[in-house]
């Protein structure tokens, strides 16, 4: 860290970043800088950003057996990129906004040429996934940047190490097959990426808040002097008004988080199913509103398949005057199945390529009230052009209860009545939904079923069996022993994805060939009873922690992260008294007594059932073979007895500090009175052993050290216990 920031104070940074694109240009080749320059005149907008991930999707499906989703993992970061290059487009304009988008089509061009090389994409994705959790990209970033000097130096420092990354891979890539060898990328040099990535994010961050908390003082204390300067002659300051417009009427419209179901969605798998119909090509192609109807049976692939055609689509679309929309209904986010939420949503996505918008008389005296349909169709009136034409991918639609369901298909119909938009929809192919839902609610239908003889399933089972057996998941010692496996899985799946990696997951838990043999012989017949065994043959794992990980999981009101969930678990309840002591060492280990069941996003790091039928089969059980079966109340009692207890623990309660640091000589520290000063959390590592390694020196003093691990874990503030934020906003 002191290198960077040793090399950050010597020359401005934004003449490092200008000379880190100019060194890379350099060594362009005469048709790679002509690509260079198409995509660096004019500044990405979102659609460019799916692009670019479908593109790398596309390429590494076709070089790579295994065809990882790895552009979709990079989505987060490529958002940071793009936005850059907008606000240096808005608000720099000039030689730095050839720089700013210069940086983009540096990272497109990397990205691309890596794709060759799938052990590196691997990682690299990962890197660019996890460097996206905390990239700068806040909606307020472009009305803040001229505000602030530390703001644009942090920017700058933080695409200067983007760059490099970027030089670093193209350098690789250009190198002969031996050179790659001698020269291989290592861990240590990618992570020191990241490690810096994270640094100059972290500076991003603070100095957003700051500046945010700044303006709301300025405006709060009405500090009309301090505007009227600042706005006197001021493009900036006419820009900024500009864009804080637009973010309030995009937002009045939605501020759902629809990109996070679609990417978990689409990295489950590759589908091409629909590109084996002639329906899917002629729906694509039409002039006119319509509508395509998927459906097809639970675990059928249903979410994978939509989400596979936003790929394509986004590769497809190439005018201006073309937009692609999505939304991904999730059984456990409430907010997905409102009919205000999808079309809110739907709107947002179709105005937000739109620099600017149009406004509708009056529109901005009310933003607070929540939007109607009527004000989003008008505001869809004043900004759309009449040759605009939109596809919009609607997956879960059948999540929906009944009254949202009609609200929200005659809204659909109401605007593809007055726009082009042809819609997908997808729902599950049940006796009940059948009366429910009918093709002819929608506008000019056409109808697919997904057959059992999905011919992108025996696909599935070759890749995945592949990937198994290549990562040493799967280990077998006869050979012929695979096609045994593939047959199976391949008689017994009738159409059903699901069914299908679940029993692989349950295969390469078998040590023996003769195990495996056993389990080919007594295959579960269907997805209830996939479950049941699972959770039967989990259950040994954490027995006293499965049935609550089930119910917390099944009715939380949003996905909880895996810190949220690690405090929720140790809550008793009845007991206010907080106790560090009970607070799981390890959530991951302790998550495995559900089984593959449970799963955690390795991006958002947030856990969730492995999908909705799991919460049908707890709830209603088709679960008749299983004792861990519940019923809604039950589960939400549960959940309302931790909250209750956890907000009524006195550490909540604002407490001065009585610390003093004591002298403890290390010879005669008893050895419970160390572990007292301790949490249990992987952060007590280094200073666990720091304590160990002192014991052979007796006259070390440690009481600063554990006067370092009691300020560090015993006197967090509230802000650090990741359950409060929940269990407020949901009490």
């Amino acid at each position: 860290m002191s290198s960077v920031l040793a090399k950050a104070s010597r020359v401005k940074p934004e003449i490092r970043l200008a000379q880190a694109v100019s060194q890379f240009e350099a060594e362009l080749s005469s048709d790679q800088r002509a690509t260079l320059h198409t995509y660096g005149n004019v500044p990405p907008d979102p659609r460019d950003v799916m692009r670019l991930t479908a593109e790398i999707n596309r390429c590494a499906t076709g070089k790579r057996g295994s065809g990882g989703c790895f552009g979709t993992r990079m989505t987060n970061f490529l958002y940071a990129v793009q936005q850059f290059a907008t606000i240096g487009d808005v608000m720099i304009g000039g030689s730095q906004n050839l720089i700013a988008c210069g940086v983009w089509s540096l990272v497109r061009i990397s990205l691309l040429s890596i794709v060759n090389f799938s052990s590196y994409l691997e990682k690299l994705s990962s890197i660019l996934m996890i460097a996206g959790r905390s990239a700068p990209r806040y909606q307020t970033i472009g009305s803040l940047y001229a505000r602030s000097k530390n703001l644009q130096s942090h920017l700058a420092e933080y695409f200067i190490v983007v760059v490099g990354l970027c030089h670093k891979l193209f350098r690789f890539t250009q190198k002969s097959t031996f050179g790659q060898f001698v020269s291989s990328l290592s861990d240590s040099e990618l992570k020191t990426y990241q490690s810096d990535l994270d640094l100059w994010a972290n500076s991003i961050k603070e100095e957003v808040i700051f500046l945010v908390a700044q303006k709301i003082e300025e405006e709060a204390q009405e500090n009309t002097g301090f505007r009227a300067l600042w706005s006197k002659g001021s493009k900036s300051a006419s820009l900024e008004q500009k864009m804080k417009k637009r973010l309030r009427v995009l937002d009045f419209c939605s501020t759902y988080d629809y990109e996070t179901p679609w990417k978990q969605s689409r990295k489950v798998g590759n589908a091409t199913l629909f590109n084996r119909t002639a329906d899917y090509k002629d729906w694509k192609d039409q002039v006119d509103s319509c509508t395509l109807l998927y459906t097809g049976k639970l675990g059928s692939g249903k979410s994978v398949l939509l989400a596979n055609i936003v790929d394509d689509l986004n590769l497809y679309v190439q005018s201006k005057d073309s937009a692609v929309a999505y939304f991904f209904c999730r059984y456990d986010i409430p907010e997905s199945l409102n009919a205000g939420t999808i079309i809110g949503s739907l709107v947002r996505q179709l105005l937000r390529p739109i620099t600017d918008l149009e406004m509708v008389p009056g529109f901005l005296d009310d933003t607070t009230s929540a939007p109607d349909f009527e004000r989003l169709f008008s505001l869809l009136r004043c900004n759309l052009p009449s040759t605009y034409k939109a596809y919009f991918i609607l997956d879960g639609l059948d999540e929906c209860d009944y009254e949202e369901r009609k609200k929200l298909i005659l809204q659909l119909r109401q605007l593809q009545s007055e726009f082009t938009i042809l819609l997908s929809v997808s729902f599950r192919l049940e006796p009940d939904n059948a009366l429910k839902i009918s093709s002819e609610e929608f506008t000019t239908p056409r109808c697919i079923s997904i057959p059992e003889d999905n011919p992108d399933i025996e696909d599935f089972i070759y890749k995945e069996l592949e990937n198994c057996v290549e990562s040493k998941k799967l280990v077998i010692g006869n050979p012929t022993l695979i096609l045994e496996i593939r047959d199976a899985l391949l008689h017994g799946s009738q159409g059903m994805f699901l069914w299908v990696a679940l029993q692989i997951i349950s295969l390469c838990a078998m040590k023996t060939d003769d195990a495996i043999r056993q389990a080919l012989v007594d295959l579960p017949k269907d997805l209830s009873e996939t479950f049941a065994r699972i959770l039967a043959r989990s259950e040994a794992a954490g027995q006293p922690y499965q049935r609550r990980i089930l119910e917390l999981v099944t009715v939380a009101q949003r996905p909880l992260q895996v810190d949220e969930l690690r405090e929720a678990l140790s809550v008793v309840p009845g007991n206010s008294t907080w106790n560090p002591a009970t607070l799981l060492n390890d959530i991951y280990s302790t998550l495995a007594c559900c089984g593959c069941l449970v799963i955690v996003d390795e991006e958002e790091l947030t856990v969730r059932l492995v999908h909705h039928s799991v919460k049908q089969f707890l709830l209603t059980g088709f679960n008749t073979s299983t004792s861990i079966a519940f019923v809604t109340a039950e589960a939400h009692r549960t959940m309302r007895d931790i909250i209750i207890t956890y907000l009524n623990y006195g550490i909540f309660e604002t407490q001065l500090s009585t610390m003093v640091v004591p002298q403890i000589m290390t010879g005669s520290a008893p050895s419970k009175i160390i572990r007292s000063t301790l949490d249990s959390s992987g952060s007590v590592r280094n200073l666990a052993l720091k304590l160990l390694r002192s014991k052979r020196a007796p006259n070390y003093d440690v009481g600063h050290t554990l006067a370092e691990a009691s300020k560090l874990f015993d006197s967090r503030p509230v802000d650090e216990f990741h359950f409060y934020s929940y269990a407020k906003s949901y009490w």
